[in-house]
């Protein structure tokens, strides 16, 4: 989840919390993040997800967007406290809905009462007819299933404008147990940002009941915190938000007018919509998750179907070799990579399995894709190719992510083959005669260092020989015992299903690996090709 607190250039503040891919800044009100300003055109920037990374990019607006004081022309990564300038206000990147508080310690002098009568203004205190007015307006947008950002909103409003509290929140635990803003309002730009404090907070829920202070000073359990003297609170009131089953937050409120204290029934007010909200909360995130998962996986059917494309529909014809390719991702999406590059009167053929599973490495297997088909016609030969691919590749993948890969150069009529293996698994080269040889690494990895070097050899592959590639999710396929398939099991396959054509041999790899898995399922991407040459008229 990703936090945005919004400074309005009235003061206002209010946070935005939202687990969405992509979010648009804008004037409008169905905006992710609704800035209302005259200055912000009506979709005026977007933030979006890229890989593990949060961007922003302007959008044709008419006053431009500033991230730090600077405009920005191309999209820019966002990093922890970054402030984005849209018109006459600042939206404040936080992610993960980072909370920043000051540290509970008691302080070397209590906070000193300035012998001022607490009461309540009776022009801010609540009517009963107006408190249930309230309620109910509460109640009929969670019946009518407002969105659960505008309903908080809503809520918090309704406190700072009716109770005269400064600064409203709704904090929720993360798995850590450490409070989370989930929404935030707060009067002026001049009161901190996102501190609350976590000793009136953590009081409420160690006495697991809602909290009402109505002076401070008077209490001395809290009057020597250092998060209630530094933000100099007056008054306070702390609900936990009970869905039934467990605590999972707390609605909270403060001021730090010295002639204001929350009241009986701002309590009683209070509480009841902590009751609410906690229902809504549960509810809302069971549906999140649902639409949260929905639109993944129809993400994920989108993904698969884009990165079937990316696999060659068919084999080329190669006149006196057979060949055959079988590609499965254990998940939707998958990391593995094979092609035939007709080149020239040659023809390329590689296999790749990039580390990892997921969005990035599907992404980083399609960019491998393009640079092997643009290359495949200008590099020398196969280390030249390798070359340079890893030039491209280091330094933009990240230190955890690498690329094996295997490229071979068939000449059909010689037939040779020239390869070169960048921390591949071995290819398999089984000789008619019942000798298999293995084409082994001539490098490291794709991606690793700059200055890498590989190296070619050649090969020649005669009438009756199979050359057999494959990824690793071949030879440690796992049993339910924890054994693998292992290399020495895939020479036995091939030696035995040497006699068929490329399809039965395939197929035979297969047959093999799924009744060695006896239903256990795969863990990692599994991807075959085979290569027989058989004479010219058989």
């Amino acid at each position: 989840m990703a936090s945005f607190l919004v400074i309005l250039s009235s003061g206002e503040q209010r946070l935005v919390s939202s687990l969405k891919p992509s979010l648009v800044i804008g004037r409008r009100s169905d905006c992710d993040i609704s800035v209302i300003d005259p200055l912000v055109s009506r979709q005026h920037a977007k933030v979006y997800q890229a890989e593990d990374r949060c961007q922003i990019q302007d959008m044709g607006s008419r006053n431009g967007t500033m991230v730090n004081g600077e405009h920005i022309s191309q999209p820019r990564e966002l990093y922890p406290g970054d402030t984005i300038t849209v018109g006459a206000s600042r939206v404040v990147f936080e992610p993960a809905g980072i909370i920043r508080s000051l540290q509970d310690r008691d302080a070397p002098e209590p906070v000193l009462s300035e012998h001022i009568t607490m009461q309540s203004s009776p022009g801010q205190m609540m009517a009963p007819a107006e408190f249930l007015e309230a309620v109910a307006d509460i109640a009929n947008g969670i019946a009518r299933n407002k969105p659960l950002d505008g309903l908080l909103d809503s809520v918090l409003r309704l406190c700072v404008d009716r109770m005269s509290a400064e600064r409203a929140g709704v904090l929720l635990f993360d798995e850590q147990g450490e409070f989370v803003p989930r929404a935030y309002l707060a009067k002026s730009a001049s009161i901190e940002p996102f501190i609350i404090s976590k000793t009136i907070a953590r009081k409420a829920m160690q006495e697991n009941r809602a909290l009402l202070i109505r002076d401070v000073a008077g209490e001395e359990s809290i009057n020597t915190s250092e998060s209630v003297i530094g933000l100099r609170i007056r008054s306070a009131i702390c609900v936990p938000l009970w869905n039934g089953e467990k605590t999972i937050g707390v609605l909270y409120l403060d001021t730090t007018e010295p002639n204001h204290q929350f009241t009986d029934m701002d309590l009683h007010f209070f509480s009841t919509l902590s009751g609410m909200i906690a229902e809504k909360l549960e509810n809302v995130t069971l549906t999140d998750i649902a639409r949260e998962k929905q639109r993944l996986d129809e993400e994920l059917v989108v993904a698969n179907e884009i990165q079937s494309h990316l696999f060659p529909a068919t084999i080329p014809s190669i006149e006196g070799y057979d060949l055959a390719a079988y590609n499965r991702p254990c998940t939707e999406i998958g990391g593995d990579y094979f092609d035939v590059i007709a080149t020239g009167d040659s023809y390329g053929i590689v296999i790749a399995d990039v580390v990892g599973k997921g969005i990035g490495p599907a992404i980083l297997m399609s960019n491998l894709q393009a640079m092997v088909r643009s290359l495949s016609n200008e590099a020398g030969n196969p280390a030249q190719l390798f070359k340079r691919i890893n030039a491209d590749l280091n330094g933009r993948i990240g230190d955890s992510r690498f690329i094996t890969c295997c490229y071979l150069v068939l000449s059909p009529e010689q037939g040779t083959i020239y390869y070169s293996n960048a921390g591949h698994n071995p290819p398999l080269l089984y000789r008619r005669f019942g000798d298999i040889e293995t084409f082994e690494a001539s490098g490291i990895p794709l991606g690793i260092f700059a200055e890498t070097e590989y190296d070619s050899s050649a090969i020649n592959i005669d009438c009756g020989d199979v050359l057999l590639l494959y990824t690793d999710g071949v030879t440690e396929c796992a049993n339910k015992a924890g054994e693998l398939f292992g290399e020495a099991r895939l020479k036995t396959v091939l030696e035995r299903s040497s006699l068929a054509d490329a399809q039965g041999i395939r197929e035979a790899v297969c047959s093999a690996m799924d009744d060695f898995r006896s239903g256990f399922s795969h863990a990692d991407d599994v991807t075959i090709v085979v290569v027989k040459r058989r004479a010219v008229n058989p």
